[in-house]
């Protein structure tokens, strides 16, 4: 698993000889339901049973699914896959708390019953603030979850 400031992503390398690259690489990528697909699908599972427990949109995250590169020399197989929403490498590592600072304010539609006291300052529902205090996310690991997915089949 790797990730930058913007995509999260995982890879799989195979090294051997080409009759072994030529079988891994019709597992992982080639055949119906390969392989590396079916474990982008243990990810998205991971990152929706996530989002049920947080209360937390992911689907925009899920939209994000970027494909699948392979890359191969005579010798090695690499498979990688990535999402491409900048939020994605957060979701999957987690945040600590941290502040928001507005460019020069934040402007946000909230629930007036899940919070009465910005019900107070904004009764119509949207706020605008200089910056908020939000608690940080709990990491999913959505990303490791595919990739341990496919290691268990391919052992």
């Amino acid at each position: 698993m790797s990730s930058t400031e913007t995509t999260a992503s995982a890879s799989f390398t195979v090294t051997g000889p080409e009759p072994a690259l030529d079988d891994a690489e019709h597992k992982l990528v080639g055949k119906a339901r390969p392989l590396v697909f079916q474990a982008v699908r243990v990810s998205h599972g991971t990152l929706r049973s996530y989002a049920s427990r947080t209360a937390y949109d992911v689907e925009s995250i899920i939209d994000s699914f970027a494909g699948v590169d392979v890359d191969r020399s005579d010798t090695e197989l690499t498979v990688t896959w990535r999402w491409e929403h900048d939020a994605a490498v957060f979701f999957n590592n987690g945040t600590s708390d941290h502040t928001i600072d507005g460019d020069p304010v934040l402007v946000f539609r909230f629930d007036r019953d899940e919070y009465p006291g910005l019900a107070e300052m904004f009764p119509d529902g949207t706020a605008f603030l200089p910056d908020v205090e939000v608690s940080g996310l709990p990491q999913s690991r959505f990303v490791q979850a595919g990739l341990e997915w496919l290691r268990q089949e391919v052992r």
